[in-house]
């Protein structure tokens, strides 16, 4: 296994003590704790809801593909690690916006590529996916966790892919959410699994151009974007690693969570982390117009822990908001399937005890599933 010092930036993150105020995807942060750890400002992004609800269980949610080759529950080819073959004619992948029209869907989908020029073909995949009212060129330009991925991409010679919406899916009736799977009140067409054909054939086209380690493909994003990660890791077995901002998924709306080996980072910020607009299912906050996303959060991550998988927690505590950017680039570039994580074993939940790892952040913040959050200790 690799050997990897974990030195972080010992600041801290930014907090929401008061009021926080939801205009759209906007969040707005009442009086702060700190500074941000990766200097991002006090108002940032939401994303969408949490979920589709229990009827969008069915399909990808309980597949997965094949580990020693043969099909994937969406019926392509897959080899021997599980990885898809192309279903159809893979487009030169360039920097910019670059199309793809994998068999099984009804039309081509497009997806922002950062760094093919640089990608040697030993960096990381990193797939990432927007939240509600975005879009990947929006998210690059202002969302600090998805700049800071950025980086790490480029850094290792690696290669960012954020897909587009189909524009279908966030028409439906009060559901603005970009993927199929994330539904609001009233959603439909939930079940689809058009964004799992396409995340397939980006990881399939990627891995055929050899511009990245099929080791080390990953997966993360924020809200919306956060709950397609989640849906993604309990359909793929492909990834090495995953990180969800506000985006676990109960079990009641995944029911199987299959021993994928991908290790999973799974965030939330506290308390007051929730999306408050159309298709909001309330699940037991304080405002029934809102949903939270600290419960779903420490759900999916006992889930993956139950089925075998490496994941931990970390509660920010800054709101509805994709702190802690850094830590999660650096998960996501030391995924590897061939020799495990580096951070597996840390001493996580011990907040700040003599002894303990050598990152701050890591201590303060990140516990074990199963546990209390270190900063909002609840039952």
């Amino acid at each position: 296994m690799r050997t990897v010092a974990i030195i972080l930036p010992f600041t801290l993150l930014l907090g929401c003590d008061g009021e926080v105020e939801h205009i759209h995807d906007r969040v707005a942060c009442g009086a702060s704790t700190g500074g941000s750890d990766d200097g991002s400002a006090s108002e940032e992004s939401s994303g969408g809801l949490a979920s589709a609800g229990s009827a969008s269980a069915g399909g990808g949610s309980t597949g997965g593909e094949e580990s020693s080759g043969g099909e994937s529950s969406t019926g392509e080819s897959v080899d021997e690690d599980g990885i898809p073959n192309p279903t159809a004619p893979c487009p030169t992948i360039t920097d910019g916006v670059v199309q793809f029209c994998p068999a099984g869907l009804d039309t081509c989908r497009n997806a922002l590529v950062v760094n093919a020029a640089g990608a040697d073909g030993n960096g990381f995949l990193s797939l990432h996916w927007h939240g509600t009212f975005e879009t990947p060129d929006g998210v690059l330009a202002w969302d600090n966790a998805a700049q800071q991925i950025r980086d790490r991409v480029i850094a290792e010679n690696g290669l960012m892919v954020l897909p587009y919406a189909d524009p279908r899916a966030p028409a439906r009736v009060n559901t603005p959410f970009p993927w199929w799977r994330v539904c609001g009140t009233s959603g439909t067409e939930c079940q689809r699994m058009d964004d799992f054909i396409f995340a397939d054939e980006i990881v399939a086209c990627t891995v055929e151009q050899g511009l990245v380690d099929p080791n080390r493909l990953t997966t993360s994003g924020m809200s919306a974007g956060g709950t397609m990660t989640s849906h993604l890791v309990n359909y793929s077995t492909y990834l090495a690693g995953a990180v969800s901002w506000s985006g676990g998924v109960p079990s009641n709306w995944q029911p199987s969570m299959p021993n994928n080996d991908t290790a999973v980072m799974v965030v939330h910020g506290g308390a007051t982390d929730a999306y408050c607009g159309p298709g909001a299912l309330n699940n037991g906050g304080n405002n029934p117009s809102c949903y939270y996303f600290r419960s779903p959060s420490e759900i999916f991550g006992q889930n993956l822990v139950a089925a075998g998988n490496f994941a931990f927690m970390c509660d920010h505590q800054a709101g509805h908001s994709a702190a802690m950017g850094l830590q999660g680039a650096y998960f996501l570039a030391w995924s590897d399937r061939e020799n495990g994580h580096v951070w597996e074993g840390y001493p996580f939940g011990t907040n700040g005890e003599a002894g303990t790892g050598s990152s701050w952040m890591l201590n303060h913040y990140c516990y074990d599933p199963g546990q209390p959050s270190p900063w909002d200790p609840h039952p």
